[in-house]
Order: structure tokens, then C-alpha cells, then sequence
């Protein structure tokens, strides 16, 4: 999974069937990751994190998670591998991780997709934002936007809150797909549909910042993770 945007489309806990319980969006930027993971018989946060992603080998491609924010409150890495899929466009993860229905570690299998960025044309400009404290995480990839927010405890899930968004063309505007947990904490957590109803393009401090630079976004002051320009092909990184 070495795209810039993803989601995942199969997920088994082996021996067991494959299934899709979840809508998932991944954002990959500079050696950031935003990884948002809703039900989608409820609307609810099925897992959702944030952090830093670590290349721990090319053959086969192996990567590191270090989650800054967990709503599951895990703190522990992640580590995954990945191998070419069916399809030009699928790779499949293995690994192993704790299953939460049962408590135990559990080898599992998933199957992501690249996703070509929507709005490209509007927003030329991907990246990755955090807070000073480290506890809200912002990801624009194109006109595609993630929020998630912690609270306290251990990655700070406690008062976890998310929000998902995307470019409506049609209607020239931001539209919601998603917000959801803790509905105090929404109040606080930033989304593009409230503070630009219908603005289009490079937001400005986009033309001036570089990765490690401080940026005044959503009326605070938030650290840039990872800031690139979209070009043709988004799809690898």
C-alpha cells in the first residue's frame, strides 16, 4: 500500500472468510499516514489512527505504523508486508495484529485499492497536519479530507472524535461524509466544509510551507507533517 490515498476492499482473519464490514480511507504522505475506518451499518469509528509510517524493507515491501493517536488506544507498532494483488490497482497486506473480538494475536490478510484523488484540478496541493500537542491530526488529498482528534489516555482515545469529507463538484462545495464519536469534540475539530463554503484552490499558507513548518490553519496553529504537490499519477509515492 504505497499509494497516496487508498482504501481497503477485503479483510480475513485467517483461517477465517473474507468480508468488508468497514468504509476505509488511508492518506500516505512523507512518512505520514491518516487511517480512518468507519462501520458502515452504523456510521461508527470501527478504528481510526494517526502517525508516522516507516519503510522497513523494499523486498518485500515492509512497512512500520507508530500511532501518535489510536481510538482503540493502542500504542503499540504496527509492522505489515505487502505483495502485488489481482489487480494492478490492489496489494495485499499480511501481518499479524490482536483481533478485538477475541483478545489474541491473530495473522491476518487485507486487500487495499489506490484511489485516484478527487478534485485534483481545485486542489493541486496534499498534506498532513498535527497539532502542538500531537492529539488532532488533518490529511487533504486533493478533495479528499480527513479529521480525527483524541482526547486522553492511552493514544489518546478517550473523547476520539473523526470526521471524513470530500469534494462535491457538482454543487461546488465540501460535503460530509462522515462525523462521528464524540460529539464534543467535533465541536473543536476542524473540517473544510465549515471554514470554506465554496472556496476552491490553494489555501494560502499551502504556497509558503514545507514539511516541519509551522502553518495558521482552521483559526490555529498546527505543525506540517508532509506537504506535496498532486501531479497526473497520485496513485504510487
Amino acid at each position: 500500500m504505497s499509494s497516496l490515498l487508498s482504501t481497503r476492499v477485503g479483510m480475513r482473519w485467517i483461517p477465517g472468510e473474507k468480508n468488508e464490514p468497514t468504509d476505509t480511507m488511508v492518506m500516505n504522505l512523507g512518512g505520514w499516514f491518516i487511517d480512518l475506518r468507519i462501520v458502515k451499518d452504523n456510521g461508527s469509528i470501527d478504528w481510526a489512527m494517526a502517525g508516522q509510517r516507516q519503510t522497513l524493507s523494499e523486498a518485500p515491501l515492509t512497512f512500520k505504523w507508530t500511532h501518535w493517536i489510536d481510538s482503540r488506544g493502542s500504542t503499540e507498532p504496527d509492522i505489515g508486508c505487502f505483495q502485488p494483488g489481482s489487480l494492478a490497482t490492489d496489494s495485499i497486506e499480511t501481518g499479524s495484529m490482536v483481533n478485538p473480538e477475541t483478545g489474541l494475536l491473530t495473522p491476518y490478510e487485507e486487500t487495499w485499492r489506490s484511489l485516484v484523488p478527487v478534485g485534483r484540478e481545485n486542489f493541486p496541493k496534499a498534506w498532513i497536519l498535527r497539532s502542538e500537542d500531537g492529539k488532532t491530526f488533518l490529511g487533504k488529498i486533493g478533495g479528499n479530507f480527513i479529521g480525527l482528534q483524541g482526547g486522553e489516555g492511552p493514544g489518546s482515545s478517550l473523547g476520539f472524535c473523526a470526521t471524513r469529507e470530500s469534494w462535491d463538484k457538482t454543487r461546488n462545495s465540501w460535503a460530509t461524509l462522515y462525523q462521528t464519536g464524540e460529539w464534543s469534540g467535533l465541536e473543536s475539530l476542524p473540517c473544510m466544509s465549515s471554514y470554506f463554503h465554496g472556496v476552491k484552490g490553494r489555501l494560502e499558507w499551502e504556497g509558503t510551507c514545507k514539511d516541519g513548518d509551522t502553518a495558521e490553519a482552521f483559526g490555529k496553529t498546527y505543525i506540517v507533517c508532509a506537504i506535496e504537490g498532486l501531479g497526473k499519477d497520485t496513485t504510487n509515492v
